[in-house]
């Protein structure tokens, strides 16, 4: 759950994709500068407006459904060596991530897992339990006091890859995190 809107100076677990992904694009250029903080980096979609309206009261049909307490995720999680800022959804013995979709997917997209491994390194966890919940038009007309139907919302359950945190995603954020605090552009690696 995110509070603070400004983007600039840490690494979200969202960033994830961009992390792993090409550092000579313009797309990750304009990224880097709205983490210089250089520019604004507020912006937000019909799409992610509705994951936000949705995720507090799918969080408490997934307790009603299943019987079980889970803390929301108000404050993210800071470790300050890699600049990473993590903001997680729910919070129970495993991580709880909330998305939502209007086209349901049956295999974890690349970007969510990756989200979903920095998600569980920050708080310690081995493993997420990541519920997608498909919104259709009506969800679309009338966000504001949603009516979770437990027949749209699916659970995936992803485990914790240390291989890729410590020998893929650490080595690239640590880069960055230096570049970060020198104010310069990043060299990527290979």
């Amino acid at each position: 759950m995110i509070r603070n809107q400004d983007r600039s100076g840490w690494f979200g677990a969202s960033d994830t994709a961009t992390v792993m992904g090409s550092w000579t694009t313009q797309t990750f250029r304009s990224w880097w500068l709205i983490k210089l903080g250089t520019v604004s980096g507020h912006f937000s979609t019909r799409a992610m407006e509705m994951g936000n309206l949705f995720e507090i009261p799918i969080i408490h049909a997934i307790e009603a459904l299943e019987g079980r307490r889970i803390k929301l995720g108000k404050r993210p999680i800071y470790l300050p060596r890699y600049r990473i800022r993590a903001n997680y959804d729910g919070l129970c013995d495993t991580l709880i991530e909330i998305k939502t979709t209007k086209n349901m997917f049956k295999k974890v997209p690349k970007a969510y897992w990756q989200q979903c491994q920095v998600l569980m390194f920050a708080a310690r966890r081995k493993l997420t339990e990541l519920y997608a919940y498909e919104l259709n038009d009506f969800d679309y007309e009338a966000p504001y006091f949603p009516e979770i139907d437990p027949g749209r919302l699916h659970r995936f359950e992803i485990a914790y890859d240390d291989a890729f945190i410590h020998s893929d995603y650490l080595p690239r954020v640590e880069i960055l995190a230096r570049a970060l605090r020198e104010r310069r552009y990043p060299i990527a690696p290979d």
